[in-house]
């Protein structure tokens, strides 16, 4: 069986949070694809020039570096990585070197749950299930610096709010593969949501979708 659940969003609209517990749900396997890009400026942290214009041979060389290890570490939530990652995702030639990483991860035995910005427009556009989430700026900005705080990370209100602005303008307008929803997707605003009403919603797509296919 190869079932896909797409998650795509804004950043701290709860994506993250719903694909976690949906692949802990249905025992499917988890990528939260942001990561990578974060963890890819980790590996790129000692170079000082243009990041959307970093060398092809550069790029390479973080990638293969990145490792489980590495998508653990607590530095890669700090905005510094949120902000160089988001440059990074402007490279065609990352997007493509990626693309690859995250449909190979997708493409093995057993369920798949995959979230980020363009999984069920560019990297899953077959995925049987699409989510697009969604909240207010403010909401997003609470939720993310209650996630800072219980991680011992010291940012304000105003620079996380200012860092999420920044963070959708680039992704919704860069040229490849911007931030947009799939047209097929289920479109979920969990501004005044609690999380478990927006898994109930989504565990309710998942399902029927299963049914539809037989899958068990």
């Amino acid at each position: 069986m190869n079932f896909i659940v797409a998650i795509d969003g804004t950043a701290g609209s709860g994506k993250g949070t719903i694909g976690k517990a949906i692949s802990r749900h249905y025992n499917f396997r988890y990528l939260d694809t942001g990561l990578l890009y974060r963890a890819l400026a980790f590996n790129l942290r000692s170079f000082s020039g243009n990041l959307g214009s970093i060398s092809e041979k550069n790029i390479l060389k973080a990638i293969r570096a990145i490792d489980e290890k590495i998508l653990q570490l607590k530095e890669l939530r700090e905005n510094e990585f949120g902000e160089k990652a988001s440059l990074i995702a402007t490279n065609p030639f990352v997007r493509k070197e990626l693309l690859i990483y995250q449909r190979n991860f997708a493409s093995q035995n057993g369920g798949a749950v995959l979230d980020g910005r363009d999984i069920g427009t560019v990297v899953c556009p077959d995925a049987n299930v699409k989510i697009f989430v969604d909240a207010i700026e403010s909401v997003r900005a609470r939720r993310r610096v209650k996630q800072f705080k219980e991680q011992k990370l010291a940012i304000s209100y105003t620079e996380v709010l200012e860092d999420l602005r920044k963070r959708d303008e680039q992704d919704r307008n860069r040229k490849v593969s911007p931030m947009v929803p799939a047209k097929d997707a289920l479109l979920l605003d969990s501004s005044k949501m609690s999380v478990q009403d927006s898994l109930d919603i989504v565990v309710l797509r998942i399902n029927a979708e299963l049914n539809k296919n037989n899958i068990e």
